[in-house]
């Protein structure tokens, strides 16, 4: 039996609430860059191999330590997709990071990094940390961006440089508690994110 009166919880929820550290992160990059997945192993620990283009947008959310904190992570995963661009333009605001995903067995994916970046910036990423994510390494033999090229164009923008596999989850929490330490650094505690 508990010690307390009913309807009264011990500690109050506001309490709760304003010392919790909310962070949110977004996903950008041209459709089938490997986003979803990313966010899913990340969240999850499973890789789906069935591609279902995000239609609009999709999210997840995580619990995740970070140098001892308990960091309330939220994840949008913005359609690659042209025509979704004014959902995507709504949901930049109170973001503290973004990934820019490219597909490494995919030039294109890679090439279209500046759009996606000034797509960001247009939009408020001057104020929140931004990365480059090379995805797809466990593809061998069919790469089609260098490393070195990737990790240049990176450093010539200043920004980090991470290479992933969401399918076998190399690099990915790596890469995800490194923008989370850096973007939490950004927040408040209990400001929520939207």
């Amino acid at each position: 039996m508990m010690d307390r009166e009913s309807g009264h919880l011990p500690i109050s929820v506001e309490g709760v609430v304003s010392s919790l550290i909310w962070v949110k992160i977004i996903a950008l990059g041209t459709a089938a860059a490997g986003k979803t997945c990313l966010i899913k192993h990340f969240c999850e620990d499973k890789f789906s191999a069935a591609y279902q283009p995000t239609v609009g947008v999709d999210y997840g959310f995580k619990i995740q330590k970070v140098k001892d904190l308990d960091l309330r992570v939220h994840l949008w995963d913005l359609s690659g997709q042209l025509e979704y661009a004014e959902v995507r333009n709504e949901l930049y605001g109170g973001t503290q990071a973004c990934i820019l995903v490219f597909d490494i067995t995919n030039r294109t994916s890679f090439e279209n990094l500046d759009f996606w970046l000034k797509e960001a910036v247009r939009n408020g990423a001057g104020t929140m940390h931004t990365v480059v994510v090379a995805n797809k390494i466990d593809i061998k033999g069919k790469r089609a961006v260098s490393a070195e090229e990737a990790a240049k164009w990176a450093v010539t923008r200043k920004l980090k440089y991470y290479e992933t596999s969401a399918m076998s989850g190399e690099g990915v929490l790596r890469m995800f508690c490194e923008v989370l330490e850096v973007a939490s650094t950004n927040v408040s505690k209990g400001q929520m994110v939207g």
